[in-house]
C-alpha cells in the first residue's frame, strides 16, 4: 500500500486473522480472536450462490474430454465389479501413499466414473493455483517495481500484464493499493481486493480514453485538464486465447467488484492497522490471456450493490436456515396437555399484588411516522432478523436429528 492510502487517518483494529475455508468449500474471514471474533462471509463465497451456466458447461466438457482420453480404461472398468470402496476416505488416516483393504481400487466402473465426474475439481484447483501465482507476481511488481522469478506456466499471463501496464502508461506508483483485505462490518462480508489503480489521462491514449469514459467527458477535456480516475481493478486469468467468441466477461464478476468498492475499511497487509476505504471512481476487470489483455469497465452502482446484497443474504439463508426449511422436525406435532389427577384438590391461585391503574395507551403512529422514526437496519437484519457476524457456518450440512427444533 502506498503513501496515497497510508496518509489517511489510521486506527488500530482487531486484526483479520485470515481466510478460513471449511471442508464444504465455504470461506469466511475472522476478525479478532477468541469468542469475540467476528466471522464475515467472503465475497466470492457469497457470489457462489449465483448460478453460472458457463461453469456447468465447462465441467461437462472436461468430463467428456477425460472420458475420451481414458477410453481404454473406461472400457475395461465397465467389465469390472464395483469394489465397494469408491467413496471411502481412509487415506485421511494413513495418507495417500499407503493402501489398505478399505482403499478404492481406482479401476472398477464406479471408481472410474467418480474420477471422470470429478475431473473439474482437479482442473479448478490447478487454475486457482495459477491465478494466485499471477496475483502474487503483480503485487510484487507494484511494491518493488520489478518482477520476481516466475514459473514457465504463468509467464504468458505476466507478459500480458506488462503489455497492459505499458498501454495505459502505468507505473508501480499508479497502484494505490494491492492485495488488501476490505471489510464491511455493517453488512457482514469481507474480501481481498486485487488493487486500486490511478489512471492518468496524460499517460497514454488508452488512458485518456478510459478517463473520458469514466468521467463522461471528452478525451480532449480529460487530457487538457490532466484528469485522473481511481478504479478498483480485478485481474482474471483465462487459459484460452481470444478466439472468435471474444473475451467473455460474466455478470457476477461485476457484483464482486461492486462489493469491494463498498467496503468500509481496508487492512494494511501484514499489520492490524485499518484505514477507511478511499473513494474510487468505479471498477474494472482485466482479463489476462496468453495472447494479450482485455480491460472492461463494469457497472458498480447502487443497483449492482443491492444485487450483491441479495446474493449475500440468499447464501446466508441457505447456510443458516436451508436445512431446517425442508426438515420434518420443523413442524413438530404438539403434545396433548396433561389432565389434572382425580382426587387432588385444584391448586389455589397465587395471591396477586395490587397493581397501579393502567395508563392510557399512546396514540398509534402513522405509517409515515414509523418510517421516519424507526432505527435504520441493514439488509442482513431486515431479511434474516439477526445481526451480521452471527452466522452459523455449517447449518446447510445439518441432518434432521441435529436440528434443535
Amino acid at each position: 500500500m502506498t503513501a496515497a492510502v497510508t496518509d489517511i487517518a489510521t486506527r488500530r483494529a482487531p486484526s483479520v486473522i485470515g481466510q478460513i475455508t471449511q471442508d464444504d468449500g465455504q470461506r469466511f474471514y475472522l476478525i479478532g480472536s477468541g469468542d469475540d471474533a467476528l466471522r464475515l462471509w467472503s465475497v466470492t463465497t457469497a457470489i457462489g450462490v449465483v448460478f453460472k451456466e458457463g461453469l456447468v458447461r465447462w465441467a461437462a466438457s472436461l468430463a467428456a474430454d477425460a472420458a475420451f482420453a481414458e477410453l481404454p480404461t473406461v472400457v475395461a472398468a465397465s467389465r469390472r465389479k464395483a469394489c465397494g470402496n469408491t467413496y471411502n476416505r481412509c487415506y485421511e488416516k494413513h495418507g495417500r501413499q499407503t493402501r489398505c483393504e478399505r482403499c478404492a481400487c481406482g479401476d472398477c466402473k464406479e471408481c472410474v466414473r467418480k474420477f471422470i465426474a470429478n475431473r473439474h475439481y482437479a482442473e479448478k484447483s490447478r487454475r486457482a493455483d495459477e491465478g494466485k501465482a499471477v496475483h502474487d507476481a503483480i503485487e510484487w511488481w507494484a511494491l518493488h517495481g520489478q518482477l520476481p522469478a516466475v514459473d514457465e506456466q504463468i509467464r504468458p499471463y505476466i507478459r500480458s500484464f506488462l503489455a497492459f501496464v505499458k498501454e495505459y502508461g502505468l507505473t508501480p506508483d499508479s497502484f494505490l493499493m494491492s492485495e488488501a483485505v476490505g471489510v464491511n462490518r455493517a453488512e457482514g462480508y469481507a474480501g481481498t481486493l486485487d488493487c486500486v489503480i490511478r489512471f492518468d489521462a496524460r499517460a497514454s491514449d488508452a488512458a485518456a480514453d478510459l478517463v473520458a469514459r469514466v468521467l463522461a467527458i471528452t478525451v480532449e477535456q480529460a487530457v487538457a485538464e490532466g484528469r485522473t480516475v481511481d478504479l478498483i481493478v480485478d485481474f482474471k486469468t483465462r487459459e484460452k486465447e481470444l478466439g472468435d467468441r471474444g473475451p467473455e466477461f460474466w455478470a457476477e464478476q461485476a457484483l464482486q467488484v461492486t462489493a469491494y468498492r463498498r467496503v468500509e475499511t481496508v487492512q494494511i497487509k501484514g499489520t492490524d492497522v485499518e484505514v477507511p476505504m478511499p473513494a474510487t471512481d468505479g471498477g474494472m476487470l482485466v482479463q489476462l490471456r496468453p495472447d494479450g489483455a482485455t480491460p472492461r469497465l463494469v457497472v458498480t452502482d447502487d443497483l449492482s450493490y443491492a444485487a450483491f446484497l441479495a446474493a449475500l443474504n440468499l447464501y446466508r439463508w441457505f447456510v443458516d436456515f436451508g436445512t431446517a426449511a425442508v426438515s420434518v422436525r420443523s413442524f413438530p406435532l404438539p403434545k396433548p396437555e396433561k389432565k389434572a389427577t382425580p382426587g387432588k384438590a385444584a391448586a389455589k391461585p397465587a395471591a396477586t399484588k395490587a397493581t397501579a391503574p393502567a395508563k392510557s395507551a399512546p396514540a398509534k403512529k402513522t405509517a409515515a411516522a414509523r418510517r421516519t422514526t424507526a432505527p435504520a437496519r441493514t439488509v442482513a437484519e431486515r431479511v434474516l432478523g439477526t445481526p451480521p457476524g452471527t452466522l452459523a457456518t455449517s447449518g446447510a450440512g445439518l441432518r434432521d436429528d441435529e436440528i434443535p427444533f
